[in-house]
């Protein structure tokens, strides 16, 4: 908590800046402590109002039992300094580890000892100087040209440097940036009805000279570290490809947005007990130890980094960072945390002995409400079943919900299945205690509650009984935003993925592309899944290089999504959710029809809703590829997905 001196200081910088008993929005006050280092996190305090609260004896909140900060206001009383002198101006104090007000008027036996140490502060008018003094620092902190940061956030940069704007001899940091108009643009942006100045890095940052670090070229968006050039024998040995894993997405300074949505998903996977606050700078600092330790590596979900605490079940985890939207007030953010894999671990089969595996998918079949579990013409009857229970099997353990009775031995988990009568469906398992089993417990059977048997093990055991995997926390997120903007990754559609793209579609589009066309029609009557996926990297390959026919294919697929999105606006539940284990992504899919038969749809366009509210169009998805992970949200009966219509 504070201590008298921090309240003085405190109540000294705001006068500093602010008139006495006049009303200031109270979000302007908190804006302004943080702009100038004050940290409420710092001093023990669970937000920013609770420590101006504390500071009672110097200001007034108007509405001191409101928890919200959106109307109230802060008034700054007249208060005498018995022992003291006002302080008035700022300066870096060792004890808070910030900015805090310097005293106005030192005690007598003091002056000569403070100005002898005070910083000579540079003339104002050379902007030369003032230039070589703060350019350096910032460059080194790896800003990037044209992209826009908080004034706080270079001050910051600054300041861990030991350079404040007091000792360059300005009143205000926005000043010293003012004058150096040739690097630096600044402007005002509103942030919840508070004026925050932001700064537009200029070209002229990054002028080329032997004393100033070069930038490097951006790939796929993100940018690379910069480095020094000191030669043109050393920049030839620098030739080739960059290297994926060490590339620094952002800098040690890790000013990422972590969205809310994985704050919750956090602390589901992990048991940190922090709170979100607390969570925040745990993925920074283990951000900026990755960048430290060269452990990051750039894959398509974005710039990964491991983190430093364990899923509930003991596994790694990693973090993702990707670039956001060019109209956020942020230049990145976090865009996945989960474990680091490609597909969900079996843990069904890894953790549960099954006697009769086969036998116990089928007695679930039947004791479950009846569902196709299989696709057109499946070898498997259960196929569909048996993912569908091994991903929420993985989803449960990951969230906690597989819950063991000590005492007893017993061990369950919901399904999330029911049957005809709606009752829930529940797995039950025992402890194992044979060394010849490896597993981890034995499978009982599955039933429900109070049932005979093992249902009223479930009754006497487990209160409450176990819970469902859930996927969203709010279920508003599962219904699609009246005015939503999508935005689609038609290069990864049209080239890596064009072998999800209808046939059909594909033939009609090259009918004027001989080469194409023959391409098409060649693996229509292919058989060999080898020499299939070769026909298609030959047919990527042509696409490429035709610009023509890549616009044209660009153009139809465009009307296809226009058209799946006027069919969701027309029938909402045409709108379906899917998630994505591995990558603990929440999906939804936009049907698209193709061709002459304008009302099958063929394949769906996988979009994410991005923390600007924007919707991220993807790939494109095959029915099949997209069948499972729609199932672990809800049904799909009298929905465009229908398993038996979906050639395995």
């Amino acid at each position: 908590m504070l201590t008298k001196q921090n309240k003085l200081d405190i109540y000294g910088l705001l006068c500093g800046n602010f008139p006495k008993n006049k009303p200031i929005p109270t979000k302007e006050t908190l804006s302004f402590l943080e702009d100038n280092g004050l940290s409420y996190q710092e001093f023990g305090y669970k937000n920013g109002l609770a420590l101006l609260k504390d500071l009672k004896e110097f200001l007034t909140i108007g509405n001191p039992q409101s928890k919200s900060t959106d109307e109230s206001q802060t008034y700054l009383h007249d208060y005498v300094l018995k022992d003291l002198p006002l302080p008035v101006k700022a300066k870096k104090n060792k004890r808070m580890g910030k900015s805090h007000p310097e005293k106005t008027k030192p005690l007598p036996q003091k002056k000569a000892e403070e100005k002898k140490n005070a910083p000579s502060p540079l003339p104002k008018a050379d902007k030369s100087e003032l230039g070589k003094t703060i350019l350096p620092i910032l460059r080194q902190a790896n800003y990037k040209v044209g992209e826009e940061y908080p004034l706080a956030t270079l001050s910051k940069s600054l300041a861990d440097k030991n350079i404040s704007c007091h000792k360059l001899g300005y009143a205000k940091m926005k000043s010293v940036f003012a004058l150096l108009k040739d690097y630096f643009q600044i402007r005002n942006v509103d942030m919840k009805g508070v004026s925050q100045p932001w700064v537009k890095i200029l070209p002229a940052f990054v002028e080329k000279t032997e004393d100033r670090p070069v930038i490097q070229k951006k790939e796929k968006g993100i940018p690379i570290t910069q480095k020094k050039v000191t030669s043109k024998k050393e920049e030839t040995k620098k030739e080739g490809p960059t290297p994926t894993k060490g590339a620094d997405a952002i800098g040690q300074e890790a000013d990422f947005y972590v969205p809310d949505k994985l704050l919750f998903s956090i602390k589901e996977m992990a048991s940190l007990g922090l709170d979100n606050d607390s969570i925040v700078k745990l993925l920074h600092d283990d951000y900026r130890k990755a960048v430290s330790d060269h452990a990051t590596e750039r894959r398509p979900e974005g710039h990964v980094f491991p983190l430093s605490f364990l899923n509930r079940n003991g596994s790694g985890l990693i973090g993702a960072i990707r670039k956001s939207d060019a109209k956020m007030k942020y230049a990145y953010y976090l865009s996945f945390v989960g474990e680091d894999k490609e597909k969900p671990k079996d843990y069904l089969r890894m953790m549960v002995h099954f006697d009769d595996y086969e036998e116990s998918i089928a007695s679930l079949a039947r004791l479950a409400r009846k569902e196709s579990w299989c696709y057109h013409n499946s070898r498997d009857k259960d196929i569909i079943l048996k993912i569908y229970l091994q991903y929420t099997f993985y989803r449960l353990y990951s969230q906690g919900k597989i819950l063991v009775d000590k005492s007893s031995g017993f061990v369950s988990f919901n399904t999330g299945l029911v049957t005809p009568e709606y009752d829930s469906i529940y797995g039950v398992m025992i402890v194992n205690q044979s060394e010849a089993i490896k597993e981890d417990y034995l499978f009982q059977g599955f039933t429900v509650a109070g049932s005979q048997g093992i249902g009223k093990v479930i009754v006497e055991h487990f209160s409450p009984l176990p819970e469902k995997a859930t996927y969203v926390d709010n279920p508003a997120e599962l219904f699609p935003e009246k005015d939503m903007q999508i935005h689609t990754d038609f290069h990864h559609i049209l080239l890596d993925n064009v072998d999800r793209i209808p046939l059909s579609f594909l033939s009609n589009v090259t009918t004027s592309f001989p080469e194409c066309k023959k391409i098409v029609d060649m693996i229509e009557k292919e058989k060999n899944d080898f020499r299939i996926d070769r026909l298609y990297a030959s047919l990527k390959e042509k696409i490429e290089k035709n610009d023509f026919l890549y616009s044209l294919l660009r153009a139809a697929l465009e009307n296809s999504i226009d058209k799946g999105v006027a069919m969701l606006h027309d029938d909402y539940r045409k709108f379906l959710p899917s998630f994505f284990p591995t990558r603990n992504v929440l999906s939804f899919m936009v049907p698209l029809t193709f061709g002459t038969n304008k009302d099958k749809v063929e394949a769906v366009l996988l979009i994410e809703k991005t923390p600007s509210g924007n919707y991220q169009g993807q790939t494109i998805l095959t029915l099949k590829q997209c069948y499972v992970n729609a199932r672990l949200i809800a049904p799909l009966d009298n929905t465009y997905l229908s398993a038996e219509k979906i050639e395995d």
